[in-house]
């Protein structure tokens, strides 16, 4: 603990002597970025009126939001104390959600790396002003200061994955190869489990074993999401073709019905099935290791997250940003060339599709939720932003595996 205050004073004063022109660079990104929000998109808000909606009923207690863990309503709790009505609530929102890109910002600044802060300030820009206003922000804050953690301080780092996977239970997945015979390792994985147990016995008695397990139940019973990967032959079809339809399901989310959804949600419980062996296959390798390099780890987490996104019946737009901190971490602890080029193309990669991920929604989405078509020009940018992440999960998990083999075959000629 005493490392890390120092780690932080040390790291303050860094932001403190240079902190102009980056500061210069963030404000002029984001002012853009409302203003162009406030002109054309206002409607991006609503899931913060949903959220809104729920959290000024306190007679329900925690039976609001059920497709929600509990932890996350706590978060969405401390905002609606001091607001009035739905209005502020939707402001004090996007104020707070914005602080906390200022402090991943801030946090990559005082680590020194130049291009990770480039890299964030740029990713936020092209993905647009729909990350003031969802919460995915947070989870994908306390992901990219895990990474960040990782090595320098371990027990931190497992305790933040816990901390995220109680707010979007994904993160769970992110511990596998983070674990290892040598002391870091074990220090992730027992600090995951504490903190882990504390946050779920926490809910447990705020609520019910019932709302426990409700986020589960919702999730196993969504459709397949038009934006979700699974959904990109059927999305392009629907051009031409009148068999498939969109409709808003009762899991607020615009479906595709028709021929081949089944089949292509089977595909996706298939594609899961891989991504979780492909990180328990990580973390088995990364247990023969005595250790490994924080940028190894960082990118076994990337490719994670990445697969988690392929292989998603849902891909709501706000998912990009669990992507993007991550790999800014990996910017940050990049040390060999070849890793220092990955993390360059992985950083590009993700500002590529936060732009096209911005095209599909808000810009285009009316073109994708048409009925008995969606346009050829929408649906063409989906196709291409999900090829896109496809690509990009190959690349991290094949990049991941080869350097997790290439370690141990070097340990071996040691």
């Amino acid at each position: 603990m005493r490392t890390l205050v120092r780690d932080v004073v040390d790291d303050l004063a860094f932001v403190w002597r240079h902190w102009l022109t980056w500061t210069v660079l963030w404000v002029v990104t984001r002012a853009w970025m409302f203003a162009d929000w406030s002109e054309h998109y206002r409607f991006i808000w609503n899931d913060v009126r949903y959220y809104y909606a729920w959290m000024a009923q306190p007679d329900l207690g925690m039976n609001r939001l059920v497709e929600y863990p509990v932890p996350v309503l706590w978060v969405l709790g401390l905002l609606v104390l001091p607001a009035r009505e739905v209005n502020d609530y939707v402001l004090l929102f996007g104020i707070a959600m914005a602080a906390l890109d200022a402090i991943f910002t801030i946090v990559l600044f005082k680590r020194g790396s130049m291009r990770a802060v480039l890299f964030w300030t740029v990713f936020v820009l092209a993905f647009g002003g729909l990350i003031w206003f969802r919460y995915d922000m947070v989870p994908a804050l306390v992901v990219g200061l895990a990474a960040l953690y990782v090595t320098k301080h371990p027990r931190v780092s497992g305790a933040l994955v816990a901390a995220g996977a109680s707010l979007k239970l994904w993160p769970a997945l992110l511990i596998a190869p983070l674990v290892g015979r040598h002391r870091a390792g074990m220090a992730r994985l027992v600090w995951f489990g504490i903190a882990g147990a504390g946050l779920a016995l926490l809910a447990l008695i705020t609520s019910s074993p019932a709302r426990l397990t409700s986020p589960l139940t919702f999730q196993s019973d969504r459709g397949l999401q038009i934006e979700a990967v699974p959904a990109t032959w059927l999305m392009s079809r629907r051009v031409d073709g009148t068999q498939w339809r969109v409709d808003f399901s009762s899991h607020n989310a615009f479906e595709i019905f028709g021929p081949g959804v089944d089949q292509w949600l089977q595909l996706a419980d298939l594609a899961m099935a891989i991504v979780v062996l492909c990180a328990l296959g990580m973390g088995v390798m990364a247990w023969f290791h005595r250790s490994l390099p924080a940028d190894l780890l960082t990118l076994a987490m990337v490719a994670v997250v990445a697969g988690m996104l392929v292989a998603n019946k849902t891909f709501s737009p706000q998912y990009l940003v669990w992507l993007a901190a991550p790999v800014a971490a990996l910017v940050v602890e990049a040390k060999s060339r070849r890793m220092r080029t990955l993390g360059a193309t992985l950083a590009v990669a993700c500002i590529a599709l936060a732009w096209l991920t911005q095209q599909v929604y808000p810009v285009q989405y009316a073109g994708l939720i048409g009925n008995p078509h969606s346009s050829a020009e929408a649906t063409h940018v989906l196709v291409a932003r999900n090829l896109a992440m496809v690509a990009v999960w190959l690349l991290a998990q094949g990049a991941a595996i080869v350097a997790l083999l290439g370690v141990r075959r070097h340990r071996r000629a040691d």
